[in-house]
Parts: structure tokens; sequence; C-alpha cells
């Protein structure tokens, strides 16, 4: 990409695709489209055919798409199964009609691989066993559209890539507890908590599962430099190659956040997959540099941030 290259990031109003749009003007990228839901509906073929028939967008970073943790993937499956299939789908044949040229990237998400794995998981094991039944209309979904990627650019020559990041947080994160991730959700009850004089809550599960947490800007650094410096079919894992237990989570969360109350363990709701930690040999060979935050440091960056504070406590 060049400085002036046309880029259109769809989702940009998102945690990732917000990143992406923040590090993109860092590095000084100055023609940007970041067109929101309200003015162009992934979900309706004629917009987005209409608006690339227009715009022609050199590079196209497919960041939308409906997000949520366990509950909302337990709720509504379908909506997930559907519109994050519809969307990729969409977006890819009005590359193909309007703007072939175009480079697309296409992120899938880490929880897409199958329940059980060899640890790290690699890219190998997508598609290569059972889902978790906790999100299997977006993981389904989700790789729909990677396929989609490695197939358009095989039949008609799509400059398509796709990547695995592993589990997010970052600045405009999702903090709706009900329906968002669980580290997010984490930081504001343990801030709600804080706040309102609470000695104890109870999260969801064992707390022993392991999780990896990415802050959402090294991962936009890392798409940015895979848009500027890959072009294959094969998808690469975006994470850090290390995990924490979901108690480990927490307790770091609480150290930073400055509450010592107390945490307990609701056993009768779902733990989901145990542990998914990342394979990231293939993103350091290409990007050797790649060396992302801790989670003390990422957690320490939004809850000194006024404007993040004030969103996640609204």
């Amino acid at each position: 990409m060049k400085t002036d290259s046309k880029i259109l990031i769809l989702g940009s109003g998102g945690l990732l695709g917000s990143a992406i749009h923040r590090q993109l003007l860092k590095k000084g990228y100055t023609n940007i489209l970041t067109p929101r839901s309200k003015e162009l509906n992934l979900l309706e073929k004629d917009q987005i055919e209409n608006y690339l028939k227009i715009e022609k967008p050199e590079f196209v970073f497919m960041i939308a798409g409906l997000v949520g943790g366990i509950q909302g993937n337990n709720k509504r499956p379908a909506d997930f199964l559907y519109q994050n299939s519809i969307m990729i789908l969409n977006v890819i044949e009005a590359i193909k009609n309007n703007c072939p040229k175009a480079k697309l990237l296409y992120p899938g998400s880490t929880c897409i691989y199958p329940k059980e794995n060899p640890q790290p998981i690699n890219e190998d094991r997508f598609m290569a066993g059972k889902l978790e039944e906790t999100n299997k209309g977006y993981a389904v979904a989700k790789g729909v559209g990677v396929t989609a990627c490695q197939l358009y650019k095989k039949q008609y020559g799509i400059d398509a890539i796709s990547v695995m990041p592993t589990n997010l947080y970052g600045f405009n994160d999702n903090y709706d507890i009900e329906n968002g991730h669980m580290l997010p959700g984490l930081i504001k009850k343990i801030l709600l908590a804080k706040n309102n004089g609470d000695r104890q809550i109870t999260l969801w599960g064992t707390g022993t599962p392991r999780r990896e947490a990415l802050y959402s800007e090294d991962c936009a650094d890392a798409i940015i430099y895979l848009m500027n410096n890959y072009s294959s079919d094969q998808m690469i894992n975006i994470g850090t190659g290390f995990d924490y237990s979901i108690k480990e989570i927490a307790e770091i969360i609480k150290t930073e956040v400055g509450w010592s109350g107390e945490i307990k363990w609701d056993l009768s709701k779902p733990d989901g997959t145990f542990e998914k930690r990342t394979d990231i040999q293939r993103l350091k060979k290409i990007y050797p540099e790649f060396n992302p935050i801790t989670l003390k440091e990422g957690v320490n960056k939004i809850i000194n941030d006024k404007e993040q504070l004030k969103r996640i406590l609204s």
C-alpha cells in the first residue's frame, strides 16, 4: 500500500476495525474510507455492489461482522451463521464484479478451530474436527469466509488473504456483559464492583480454561504488515504464543483496577473450549519483529484512558 492508496475498512467502528484505522493513520495513510453500517449495509448485495462500483478501492479490510461471547452465540446461532456468511460473500463477489484488482484481507477467528486440538494450534487444524457447540454458527460462517478467499483467489485471481486472530481486547471493545466477549466482560465487572463497593462477583464456569489475550493495536499492526507483505491462500494465525487461565486473567485485571474483592465461580455455566493457544510460527517467519504487549500493559492502557473508562462504565 502507498500512503495515498484508496483503502476501505468495513467495520471501522468496532474493536479491530477502529484499531486498524488508528494504526493506518499513525503510519501516514491518508485516503481511507470508513463507511458505517447506516451508510452501507453489507447484508444488502446491491448496496455493496454500488459502493464498490463507485469507489473502486485498492485495498479492502473486511472486518465487519456480527460478534459476541458465549451467551450471544448461544442465543442467536442462526443470526451469527446467516449474517456473517452473507456479508463476506456479498463483499468478495462485489470485489470480483467491480474492482477485481483490489486486495482483500479477511479475519477469521481462532475460535473457529475444532474443539479438540494439539497445542499450540497451527493453521492446518482448520476444518480438521468437530466444532465447539457454543459458537458453531459463527465458526461455520467464518469458515465460509476463509474458504471464499481461497476459492475466489483460485477461480478469479482475487488477491484475498485470511488471518486468524486470537482473543482480542482494546479500545472500542464491546463491554456488554450479556453479549460481549470474556475479557472485556471481566474488565467491566471488576471495574463496576470497585466503583459500587461490591466485595464479591460471580463469573461463569471453573476459571481453569486457558486463553490468549492480544491487544487490538498489535493485531492491527500485524494485519497491516500482512496486507503489505503477504499474498497466499494459506491463512495465518495472529496471536501471542502464550496464554493465561481465566482465573489468572481475572487476577491481573483485579490488580490493575485495584479491586480486592472475591470472585466466585458458577460451575453450572459452560467453560467453552478448554485451551486454544495459537501457533504463530508462520507469522513470525513473515514478520519476525512482531512483539505484542503483555495483558497487564494492555489493561493498564485501557483503564487509564478517560474516554475508554467512560465507555466501560456507561
